[in-house]
């Protein structure tokens, strides 16, 4: 490794995931990483995945930290993904590059041919040093922030309106506590799938079994049932949309929004958006943030009309290794 920063790379355990969510911290103020979430995804990963990672420390702190991580590995769609994070007052070029190589050797011992790496736009130095060991933009996510103390008014005037025309159409709102359908949770999931096959990609998204998806949802430390709002027609969930709320620190996100194919351009997806936000306003939370696909329209649109605000993009780079 890099001699003028004395790196020790070792194995990172999931012991050290305060160390490692401090060091994301440090490299994105703006966003500090939860721990505790961090230690769900790293006991919790979905489907095939499998993760190599280490981290190098100094003084009780974690200074670099490096990952190689993938999913199933199918004919023509061998993907793994690199994560490299060196400390701000640490960071070189040549540190950057070490961990690339790093990440990419264990990737290739593990078959993968295409590696991938989502970084935020705004993390120029890194991207430059990505460019130029032949990563380029293959997609990009835009990420947008809602400030619920200046939009306030409006977006509890407009949940009230789209609550009113919900109600009208026969479709109701409530949360997932409130049901009290026995098959809800088996319903919830056929329409979480059906809603990711529709969401642009190039990287393909595991296919969680019905035991691995309720885990994920239900055992997830930013989920609460009672913040996680559904859409029903009749005997049927036809949306869903909630927020995933740091246990202990960062921004409440959006941790999905979908409507059934067949009930898509009804305001739906609107109404249960606002009802998410409606929430936030009630829990004292004053910004929320989202993000999706750059192809994704409808959420884009809906996204700008709510109000939010964009906020550097997160783009998606890939290198091939089998070239």
């Amino acid at each position: 490794m890099t001699a003028d920063l004395m790196l020790n790379l070792r194995p990172a355990t999931i012991e050290d995931v305060a160390l490692v969510a401090a060091l994301e911290t440090a490299v994105t103020p703006d966003d500090p990483r939860d721990p505790e979430l961090l230690a769900f995804w790293w006991k919790h990963a979905p489907g095939a995945e499998k993760s190599a990672r280490w981290m190098a420390e100094r003084e009780g702190a974690a200074i670099m930290y490096v990952s190689g991580t993938h999913g199933e590995l199918k004919e023509g769609a061998r993907f793994g993904g690199v994560r490299v994070r060196i400390h701000p007052d640490l960071w070189s070029e040549q540190a950057v590059l070490d961990g690339i190589e790093r990440a990419e050797g264990w990737l290739r011992t593990e078959g993968v041919e295409t590696a991938f790496v989502r970084i935020r736009e705004d993390l120029e130095q890194d991207i430059r040093v990505l460019t130029e060991a032949g990563y380029r933009e293959v997609r990009r996510s835009r990420v947008w922030h809602l400030d619920l103390v200046r939009g306030r008014d409006r977006l509890l005037a407009t949940a009230a309106k789209t609550r009113g025309e919900m109600k009208r159409q026969g479709v109701r709102l409530l949360t997932l506590d409130h049901d009290e359908d026995p098959d809800k949770l088996r319903k919830l999931y056929s329409l979480d799938l059906e809603a990711s096959e529709d969401v642009p990609k190039t990287v393909p998204w595991p296919v969680p079994s019905f035991e691995e998806w309720s885990r994920q949802m239900l055992e997830h430390p930013a989920h609460r049932e009672d913040r996680i709002w559904i859409a029903r027609e009749g005997e049927a969930i036809v949306g869903t949309s909630f927020l995933g709320y740091p246990p202990r620190v960062g921004i409440p996100w959006t941790s999905f929004t979908a409507t059934a194919r067949n009930v898509r351009g009804r305001g739906i997806a609107r109404a249960l958006k606002h009802e998410t936000v409606a929430q936030a306003i009630a829990l004292g939370i004053s910004r929320v943030h989202t993000d999706n696909d750059a192809e994704n329209a409808p959420i884009l649109h809906l996204n700008h009309e709510m109000g939010y605000e964009p906020v550097a993009p997160v783009l998606e780079l890939h290198r091939r290794l089998d070239v």
